[in-house]
């Protein structure tokens, strides 16, 4: 007969309310795509309010779910300075969506612009 410990209850306790921590931040991620705090708070709520989780271990929790999110650990925006003609402009990158803009490069700053915008403006100077 297996027996189960109150030391077991409550690590599966804390593992399903991390994994429902998981699983609303990643419902919920692209609403808060520039500020992962906001994003914490939220998850915070959610925990304590809907879930009853006490504040002090939502906290944790959320942390601990932040830190396997993916969209974290890679960026979400990306520049592709292609290799075509048109060297005034570079394209924005969405990598969840896939979606691309292009954008003139004299609106990225200065740390971001492509190569060779580095070396025309060194030319012209």
């Amino acid at each position: 007969m297996n027996t189960i410990t109150p030391i077991s209850d409550a690590q599966e306790y804390r593992s399903s309310m991390q994994r429902a921590a998981l699983h609303f931040l990643q419902r919920h991620q692209g609403e808060h795509l520039t500020d992962d705090g906001k994003l914490f708070e939220r998850g915070v709520q959610y925990l304590v309010n809907s879930l009853e989780v006490p504040a002090f271990m939502a906290d944790r929790l959320v942390h601990l779910a932040m830190s396997e999110l993916e969209c974290l650990k890679r960026p979400v925006i990306g520049i592709d300075y292609g290799t075509g003609q048109d060297e005034t402009r570079v394209t924005l990158i969405h990598f969840l969506s896939g979606e691309t803009v292009l954008i003139p490069c004299r609106h990225l700053p200065a740390r971001l612009q492509p190569p060779a915008a580095h070396l025309a403006a060194a030319a012209v100077n």
